[in-house]
């Protein structure tokens, strides 16, 4: 009964030093459940890596993309190729520069969208540039090629078939005693329609004439002219009336860098002196221009009466003439002006007889 009781006192005085050591034993555990809330737990050096959670701020904004051009798929409607840019390059090589820029013109009509769109517009004004640069009058901008000036080439014993805005002077002096003075202003109202005043000298003496030029065809993309002429001369002495309606036709042939310019031209001067004379006029003219500024000439002048005349043929006096003309002219220079000079001999004439051979000089300013 004692010693139950001696066991019993032993246990009790030794129970909390013993539930004490338990608490700090577990200490540890307690710590390690606080700390996992707020700090990772270490990671084994040669353990995979968990990947980094993005958070929401992080995210990526495409808005500003939204504002621009979506890519069009080669194959999208009006867009070209590199293989059909290329074809078409080699399609337009040898081409005029009319014709080529006609060529890209509709090229870009069919792909609107066009890759290259930028090139074959920078070499459509490299041909614009090239097609005006010698054609169209400063300042003057012309949207069409076949509504161009042609500037074709100016006769020197003939009329001017080419409407133009100019002044042109001159003097003929023939051998013996000839002076013919060339003073004449014209004025060109529309690309096809000009009137012009001055004075002449002609076989039969100084006149006025007035009248008007006229072109039923002016085309710069064919360089063909097919033009109406319709001068008065009033004789000054002795005094006398006359008309000079004509029809002329020029056409400008090129030989690689050589133009030709041929032209023929006819009609009537029907002169009233107290009876009624008519008389045959006209003539032919070819020029050449093998460089920018001169132009070699070739022309002969037409003026006869009484053709069917049986007592003694015709009265005529036709002449040939050739010479040279200098132009102000220059790559992507307008002309201004331009002075010829030539001679003048009869090759055909029987009654009349108004000179054995002349020097021509004029000179033509353009406006």
């Amino acid at each position: 009964m004692v010693r139950s009781l001696l066991l019993s006192l032993a246990l009790s005085l030794l129970a909390p030093a013993a539930w004490a050591a338990d608490d700090d034993e577990f200490d540890f555990l307690d710590e390690e459940e606080d700390d996992s809330g707020s700090e990772e737990a270490p990671l084994p050096e040669d353990g995979p890596r968990p990947l980094p959670q993005p958070d929401e701020d992080d995210s990526p904004d495409f808005s500003e993309f939204e504002d621009e051009d979506p890519i069009v798929p080669i194959d999208a409607e009006g867009m070209d190729t590199g293989e059909i840019y290329k074809a078409k390059q080699r399609e337009v090589e040898g081409l005029s520069a009319e014709d080529e820029s006609i060529a890209w013109e509709r090229y870009l009509r069919t792909y609107p969208n066009s890759q290259f769109r930028s090139r074959i517009e920078a070499r459509m004004d490299r041909l614009r540039d090239d097609m005006y640069s010698g054609t169209i009058d400063s300042g003057a901008e012309v949207e069409q090629a076949g509504l161009a000036e042609i500037r074709f080439a100016q006769p020197m014993t003939l009329e001017n078939i080419d409407p133009r805005k100019k002044l042109r002077a001159g003097v003929e002096f023939g051998l013996p005693g000839y002076i013919a003075p060339v003073l004449d202003f014209e004025w060109a109202f529309m690309r096809n329609f000009s009137a012009h005043a001055g004075l002449r000298g002609r076989y039969g003496g100084v006149s006025f004439e007035p009248g008007a030029r006229y072109a039923l065809v002016k085309s710069a993309r064919s360089n063909f002219l097919l033009t109406a002429i319709g001068d008065l001369r009033v004789n000054l002495n002795p005094a006398f009336f006359g008309f000079r309606p004509q029809l002329a036709a020029g056409k400008r042939f090129e030989f690689g860098d050589i133009d030709v310019d041929a032209q023929l031209q006819g009609g009537t001067e029907l002169v009233s002196m107290g009876v009624f004379s008519p008389r045959v006029v006209g003539g032919a003219n070819i020029s050449v221009a093998p460089n920018e500024t001169v132009r070699f000439y070739f022309e002969t002048s037409t003026y006869m009466k009484d053709l069917g005349w049986d007592q003694g043929g015709s009265f005529r006096f036709n002449v040939i003439s050739f010479g040279l003309r200098f132009l102000e002219r220059g790559k992507g220079i307008n002309s201004k002006y331009e002075a010829g000079a030539g001679a003048i001999a009869p090759y055909s004439s029987q009654y009349w007889s108004f000179h054995s051979g002349a020097l021509a000089l004029d000179f033509n300013y353009y406006l």
